[in-house]
């Protein structure tokens, strides 16, 4: 018995209602808005992927890929990246300008696929992007959500707002003709002089009203933001129902409430008609938790006499996944 379940008062235990219905595989549509003045976004790449995988997470070291993206919006050794682990990826084509938007498509996303990711450069910026880090998916056929993208520093090159080459490793930004229309200049002297060395929520740029010299290459009325930077409005649009391979339902669901801030789940193991059973997905208040191969789920960090949702899905080797086992509990008053 876990030592932490015998030093408490057990609560009653709750069983599972089954709600959701099963999906193998769902097509999705991304729309992203451009919300800022004068900054463009470079082609945009949306990806649905594994939770366990990350395009870019705020206060670590960012990739090499996440660094061509964010000095220079070149999105394509990401695409490979995420596509050799087995993700679902869409990209844009050309920039995009303050208030327009795009809508990306990605088509028949496995189950195992549960959360979205999204990133593009933000120019004129240094390493500035545009992300979404790990939202999860809607899971309901026609369900919609609403999302607002914030601007990130990749922490891999200084600040310095000048216009440069856009090459990783190489100071400055690049600036093709409808940046340079929006009014960025020349011959500034530099800001900052130092890379940051991780991820961050960005600050905004500086700039200047010298278009010839100055601190700055970046104009300070024009290109001047603040977050968000995007809306993104994910749709998904259905998909097939049922699984391949037969993936059923976790068994048996219940969970036991141990104290005011920590809970148990437990379930029977599921099982498929075609592939193994390699995992099952936790999710608290529709969002991802974890993949686990175990048959169990201990949460705690929780907040006093508040009622959370679970739902539990099995995943076989295939990537396809069973129905959800959806069920309540709530945390003891203290």
């Amino acid at each position: 018995m876990h030592h932490y379940r015998s030093a408490l008062t057990l609560s009653a235990l709750v069983l599972s209602v089954a709600t959701a219905a099963p999906v193998l595989a769902s097509d999705y549509e991304i729309t992203i808005t451009n919300l800022t003045r004068g900054i463009h976004f470079t082609p945009l790449i949306a990806a649905a992927h594994d939770q366990n995988i990350r395009m870019f997470h705020a206060g670590m070291e960012a990739s090499s890929e996440l660094q061509a993206i964010a000095e220079g919006g070149d999105i394509q050794s990401m695409n490979d990246l995420l596509t050799g682990f087995g993700s679902d990826v869409a990209a844009g084509d050309g920039l995009l300008a303050p208030g327009a938007s795009v809508t990306l498509t990605l088509n028949d996303v496995a189950a195992v696929n549960s959360v979205l990711s999204i990133s593009g450069m933000l120019l004129p910026t240094n390493d500035g992007f545009v992300g979404i880090d790990s939202a999860a998916l809607p899971r309901a056929d026609g369900e919609s959500i609403t999302l607002f993208a914030r601007g990130y520093d990749a922490g891999t090159e200084a600040n310095d707002e000048l216009v440069g080459s856009g090459a990783p490793g190489v100071a400055g930004f690049p600036a093709p003709p409808p940046v340079v229309a929006t009014g960025t200049g020349v011959g500034g002297t530099g800001i900052n002089t130092v890379a940051e060395g991780y991820v961050h929520v960005h600050p905004g740029v500086l700039g200047d009203l010298d278009a010839n010299g100055g601190i700055s290459d970046i104009n300070s009325v024009v290109h001047r933001w603040q977050n968000p930077v995007a809306r993104v409005v994910i749709t998904n649009q259905g998909g097939e129902q049922g699984g391949v391979g037969g993936v059923s339902t976790v068994g048996n669901l219940a969970g036991t409430v141990y104290s005011g801030t920590a809970l148990e789940l437990f379930w029977e193991r599921a099982s498929s008609d075609e592939a193994s059973v390699v995992g099952y997905r936790i999710e608290r208040d529709g969002a991802a938790l974890l993949t686990l191969d175990g048959i169990s789920y201990f949460d705690q960090g929780l907040s006093a006499d508040t009622t959370y949702s679970y739902s539990v899905s099995a995943i076989d080797a295939n990537g396809s996944a069973g129905q959800a086992t959806d069920i309540q509990l709530t945390t003891n008053a203290r």
